[in-house]
């Protein structure tokens, strides 16, 4: 069975390997794609403490929405990864897709918080297709320099996306409660699918498709686990992102329960923040990484972030 180069292949040519869509086309797809699973977080984090009040239940319980969704985006990368390797990427994408329609729908129906949960979870699971799949995509039609520029586009998406979120969040509730926030993510939902079935076409032929099934993918993540210098920077980087989920999960509360800022004024400033880290994002891979080695990078930014935690931890302790 013939087999798809592997990354790290001396292929520099930006030439596909099949007959692609049009560049500007596959890149708002594919970017929308990647985009969604960020906008579905963010556009919805103004009006936790909303849902909180509405549905009468915790700061806790609430958070569990965000927990749920986080989960089914994670274990959902895991399976369908995997099954539109063997599958092809048309019909994982699309099922995902409009599963993740439904259950947007039902969110903003949500009559108790253990439906809204639920409803995340499968939310995230569903979701978990555009993401993993647009990359494999890039994947499947582009190697070397043309698909390192069409993944640097897509990041590009993709990293507004935290940044226009929260505000467009904070004017729906001008408009509309917390359900008309899911109602605005099945339409969003809906445009994608319409999309994707229009103008993406299937890009993993069948003689390059894998058929191990579950048993294979086991053992390549095994084989993946045991490499102590994969398994350090998964550390690393699953710790960053933990931390950064506390934040966007207590922010909401915090920012506008003790602090009293509103809707619009906490959007306003968790902008600030997804600026920096595209901004940073960008500094670091046009200026850094290349010039100095990628672990001194990486140590030298994890002692900043230590610095700062622990500023803002003091801080926080000592004013308020």
């Amino acid at each position: 069975m013939p087999e798809t180069p592997q990354a790290g292949t001396a292929i520099l040519e930006d030439v596909p390997r099949l007959p692609t869509p049009r560049r500007l086309s596959l890149v708002l797809v594919l970017g929308s794609l990647t985009a969604l699973g960020p906008l579905t977080i963010d556009l919805y984090l103004p009006a936790l403490p909303q849902v909180s009040a509405d549905l009468h239940v915790s700061q806790t319980v609430t958070q569990l929405t965000l927990t749920a969704f986080m989960i089914g985006i994670a274990v959902g990368q895991l399976v369908l990864g995997p099954l539109s390797d063997t599958l092809g990427r048309r019909r994982p994408l699309l099922t995902g897709l409009t599963v993740y329609v439904v259950a947007s729908a039902v969110c903003a129906l949500a009559p108790d918080p253990a439906v809204l949960i639920g409803m995340r979870l499968v939310q995230g699971l569903a979701g978990a297709a555009g993401i993993v799949i647009a990359r494999a995509v890039v994947r499947d039609l582009y190697d070397g320099l043309g698909a390192a520029r069409l993944l640097s586009s897509l990041m590009l998406v993709s990293g507004t996306a935290p940044i226009l979120a929260p505000v467009l969040g904070a004017r729906l509730l001008r408009l509309t409660s917390w359900r008309g926030v899911f109602v605005a993510l099945t339409l969003l939902g809906l445009a994608i699918l319409a999309a994707t079935a229009t103008l993406l076409t299937e890009t993993l032929p069948t003689t390059h498709r894998r058929h191990g099934g579950l048993t294979t993918t086991l053992r390549t993540m095994r084989d993946l686990i045991r490499d102590r210098r994969f398994t350090g920077y998964l550390l690393t980087g699953s710790l960053g992102f933990a931390a950064l989920f506390a934040y966007i999960a207590g922010s909401s509360f915090t920012i506008q329960r003790i602090y009293g800022a509103s809707p619009q004024t906490y959007s306003l400033l968790f902008a600030v923040n997804s600026i920096g880290m595209v901004v940073t994002g960008q500094l670091n891979g046009k200026l850094l990484l290349g010039r100095f080695p990628s672990h001194r990078v990486l140590a030298t930014s994890l002692a900043v972030l230590g610095a700062a935690s622990t500023t803002l931890l003091l801080l926080v302790t000592l004013l308020v």
